[in-house]
């Protein structure tokens, strides 16, 4: 929509507030706003609380997909949630998706449920807070994960190598939880906002993938060239050197950092002797996801020059 700029004396120009968002957020004559200049931009903000995100929907009758379909609720802001199902296959549809939304979300519930259909919504009390939290103990669960990884291949230990899903479900949460911060409040800037979206999908993308790799092996354990070990490890050093990184940035360590990632290639281990191919395609994914994040410290730090 656009505005007339309205003229007062000689030095005060005035727009008015659309009425429609002002009556949604509770916007008063008196209240204070927040006003924050932006490049060619004008953000004005309010603390006012939004209506609760009320839903309907009707997906199809897959487990799978439905479960999608609430945790993609989750992530854009519902606060609640019906969902309208086919009789047949309710109650296993039910039973998974809460089991889902204890894996994936954090204070989704299942709060009345009838013939066909069932409704969620989000009983974590107010507003929810704490983003740099929750990505810094994403960052915190992935690197422990890693090693635990690591350390259970090295001693075959099937029990430790499918505990990585425990830990991935967990991530999870992390990373849907900070999704939903940033489509509902948002950071400082539309540009950050995007960015940091973008990153949160990649890190849990870089998580499933070492989740994936424990599973996978802890069925079909068997002695391996060590230098895949020895890249594993690299990897890992890599990735806790980005997380250093992430924090405290630094462009010398940058063009360090990016070297050892473009030096090692994990695919080159798919030609070794006595090698495993489903552990050498993990670590080349990994590898690969983790050289494609350095795009983001970029992007986070441009302004630093």
């Amino acid at each position: 929509m656009k505005r007339k700029v309205i003229q007062i004396a000689n030095s005060t120009q005035l727009i008015s507030l659309p009425r429609k968002w002002t009556q949604k957020y509770g916007v008063k004559k008196g209240d204070e706003m927040e006003v924050e200049e932006n490049g060619n931009k004008i953000v004005v903000s309010t603390e006012g609380k939004l209506e609760p995100a009320q839903i309907e929907l009707k997906p199809p009758h897959l487990k799978n997909i439905a479960e999608r379909y609430v945790t993609s609720s989750y992530r854009d802001g519902v606060n609640e949630l019906k969902v309208i199902c086919d009789s047949e296959g309710y109650n296993d549809l039910l039973e998974y998706i809460i089991l889902k939304m204890h894996d994936q979300t954090i204070g989704y519930e299942l709060i009345n449920q009838g013939k066909n259909f069932f409704i969620i919504k989000d009983l974590s009390g107010g507003p929810p807070t704490g983003f740099d939290s929750a990505l810094r103990r994403t960052f915190l669960l992935l690197i422990t994960s890693a090693n635990d990884i690591l350390n259970a291949i090295k001693n075959q230990d099937a029990k430790a190598l499918r505990n990585a899903l425990v830990v991935d479900r967990s991530i999870n949460k992390m990373t849907n939880f900070c999704s939903r911060l940033l489509l509902t409040k948002g950071l400082d800037s539309p540009k950050k906002t995007i960015y940091y979206y973008h990153f949160i999908r990649s890190l849990e993308a870089l998580a499933d993938q070492y989740s994936l790799m424990a599973v996978q092996y802890s069925y079909n354990i068997k002695s391996f060239n060590k230098e895949i070990l020895k890249s594993f490890e690299k990897i890992n050093g890599i990735l806790q050197e980005f997380y250093e990184l992430f924090y405290n940035f630094d462009k010398a360590k940058l063009n360090s950092l990016f070297l050892k990632i473009k030096d090692l290639e994990p695919q080159k281990l798919f030609r070794a002797k006595n090698t495993n191919y489903d552990i050498v395609y993990f670590l080349a994914t990994i590898h690969r996801r983790i050289k494609e994040l350095i795009d983001s410290l970029i992007e986070f730090n441009l302004e630093s020059g």
